[in-house]
């Protein structure tokens, strides 16, 4: 065998012990001999070097066989090994936080996206409170695994370049450059629902399931789809525009996007086109959540405007059920907090249109969501031994 393969072998079976032991919360060599079908020697040895490197630890003595005999070591993943930065860039917040490789937020911070744009303060303000969870939590860069970074818009994952981020006002801008001026760590950036739907995968209600949706509901409305356990982000990175998507024809030859270069389903069912078509019918301003206090108090005019949105919503969904066919669709963004109130409509409208029923739910991270998000996407694009 050449040494290439033997090196590419051994690295292999270190991944799937490694693995192993994460799956199983607390095992030990010979039941991971057993399991991976390896002898015993080469489990023993490379153990011993996952519990040198810090993957693991040994944690004490498990049960005996019944035929007797010494009792085995348990093994234990180490998931403080190194920690991961996540960032999510949104067209009004910045939130960003550091976790365990196991995705537990270790520490979280937040601040006003426009307001340090306008002072052309955005990436020095990120260094400053990276730095400061990193104090917070006395851990230095060589803890750091890297970095993943979440952008409201169409971005090239593989340069890091975002096309364009119309919330941000960014066209061909280099953030992964930016960042990387300021950051010693490999960094990698994509789409901000790219990235949630990864964080569902590894850690929400999709963990588990191989084909999903993630579609997010706020200003605009976009979504994430992951077919076959992969990310699908098209030929030009931008696949899942849903927001795009049109539901309604004859309404499509006068409709008028919300905002410049918003597509006809975010412009006739996300939040700001809710708002501004509550604002006009009532002649005074209406934010999309006071929209929907009023749809639960049964305003004749919110219940039209906004059982119109869902319909027009609901077809979209309908439309990538029956396309795509998901194990789950996961609404989330500002619109879905609202879900309990709209679902039964919702659902009996996809029910009416698909060829068979999907579950359709709403995500269960809170203001965290977009932070998991970005370390997900992170330790997918990261070659190392420890996967998700």
């Amino acid at each position: 065998m050449q040494k290439g393969n033997a090196a590419y072998i051994k690295n292999m079976n270190k991944e799937m012990i490694l693995q192993c032991v994460i799956d199983e919360q607390s095992t030990s060599r010979a039941m991971i001999a057993k399991k991976l079908n390896l002898s015993k020697p080469t489990v023993s040895a490379l153990v011993n070097q996952l519990i040198e490197e810090d993957w693991i630890h040994e944690m004490g003595n498990g049960e005996s066989s019944t035929t007797g005999g010494r009792k085995p070591v348990n093994l234990k993943f180490n998931p403080k090994k190194a920690y991961v930065i996540g960032i999510d860039i949104g067209g009004t917040k910045v939130a960003s936080g550091i976790t365990d490789l196991n995705g537990k937020i270790c520490s979280y911070r937040v601040f006003s996206t426009q307001e340090h744009m306008k002072q052309d303060r955005l990436f020095e303000k990120i260094r400053d409170q990276i730095e400061e969870m990193k104090a917070e939590l006395d851990i230095d860069d060589k803890l750091i695994l890297g970095m993943g970074v979440g952008i409201p818009g169409v971005t090239n994952v593989e340069t890091g370049i975002v096309h364009e981020a119309p919330a941000l006002k960014w066209k061909r801008f280099p953030v992964r450059q930016k960042l990387s001026e300021i950051f010693p760590y490999p960094i990698f950036v994509d789409n901000d629902v790219n990235i949630s739907v990864l964080g569902e995968h590894w850690k929400g209600v999709g963990k588990k399931k191989n084909n999903l949706i993630y579609i997010a509901i706020g200003t605009g409305i976009g979504s994430g789809i992951m077919i076959n356990g992969e990310l699908y982000r098209g030929s030009n990175y931008g696949a899942g525009e849903i927001g795009y998507m049109v539901t309604d024809r004859e309404y499509a030859n006068s409709y008028h996007p919300v905002y410049d270069g918003y597509g006809f389903l975010e412009s006739v069912a996300g939040g700001t086109s809710i708002g501004d078509a509550m604002t006009s019918r009532l002649g005074k301003e209406i934010t999309a959540k006071e929209a929907f206090e009023l749809y639960r108090a049964k305003h004749p005019i919110a219940i039209e405007v906004i059982d119109a949105a869902i319909e027009n919503l609901s077809l979209g969904i309908a439309n990538y059920i029956s396309l795509l066919d998901p194990e789950i669709v996961i609404l989330g963004g500002g619109v879905s907090e609202a879900y309990s109130l709209i679902e039964q409509k919702m659902k009996h409208i996809i029910e009416r249109f698909t060829p068979r029923n999907c579950d359709v739910v709403r995500t269960t991270f809170g203001r965290e969501a977009g932070v998991i998000g970005a370390v997900a996407l992170f330790l997918k694009e990261y070659d190392s031994i420890f996967n998700i």
